[in-house]
């Protein structure tokens, strides 16, 4: 029997929520802080993920101070009504913030494994887990170093672990465009295909002009719809699809 998921992918940049450049600059302190502001942006992309039965989520702060000292990706989970949730810390900076990725999902998730991806700056990570509905698929959550060479490398070692001749989709933040050699590379070595027809820019959120999230699908998936959402509630905008396996 096929089964239908509405899947979603998003870096929601820690709830900061910049919507123009110079926001960098002015809301610099919200990397530091808690705001009140964090708070009604984590309601709103609770309200969108809800529509989705799993959602992958980058750049979450896990209960650093800068969240008030609680998991963002609990908090969504709670709002978004999402039973089932897997955490991936990556990144520590002592008294401020937790920073990870996160598979919120409506089904059991099972054979979870957060591994550290290689680079000459640590701090990057994929999160796999295997979503428990109809024959099972594999979801890999990754958000992937800025170099070219670290990207080829990170994503070589996230084709080790990915399931041969099984349903599997990987998303997240590539820090690079579908038609960067290290994408195609990558989709052609592990026999899966790249959703870039049409392209979408997914960032910056306010005047998208680069497709840096993606949605890479074997061949056992079909990919049914795939769109982007035009919300400015991080840098980056979230990027739907509806796939069947």
């Amino acid at each position: 029997m096929t089964q239908t998921l509405r899947i979603l992918t998003w870096n929601i940049q820690a709830a900061i929520g910049t919507a123009r450049y110079s926001h960098y600059l002015t809301r610099a302190h919200h990397q530091v802080f808690n705001t009140s502001a964090k708070q009604s942006t984590l309601e709103k992309i609770a309200e969108i993920v809800s529509e989705h039965d799993v959602v992958c989520l980058q750049e979450v702060d896990l209960g650093g101070r800068r969240s008030g000292f609680t998991c963002q990706a609990e908090r969504i989970a709670m709002l978004s009504g999402h039973n089932h949730v897997a955490k991936q810390q990556n990144r520590t900076i002592p008294g401020i913030s937790l920073h990870g990725n996160a598979i919120l999902s409506r089904y059991e998730l099972s054979h979870i494994h957060d591994f550290k991806l290689p680079g000459r700056v640590k701090g990057r990570g994929c999160l796999i887990a295997n979503v428990q509905v109809g024959r099972g698929i594999s979801v890999a959550n990754l958000h992937l170093s800025l170099g070219r060479n670290d990207q080829a490398m990170q994503l070589e070692a996230i084709g080790q672990h990915l399931p041969h001749k099984k349903a599997f989709l990987v998303v997240g933040d590539f820090n690079c465009t579908n038609s960067s050699t290290q994408l195609e590379s990558f989709a052609g070595t592990v026999g899966a295909k790249i959703a870039d027809q049409p392209t979408m820019p997914t960032y910056p959120s306010w005047r998208p002009s680069r497709d840096l999230d993606h949605i890479i699908y074997s061949d056992a998936v079909r990919l049914d719809e795939r769109r982007s959402l035009p919300l400015q509630l991080s840098d980056h905008l979230p990027l739907s699809a509806e796939i069947s396996f």
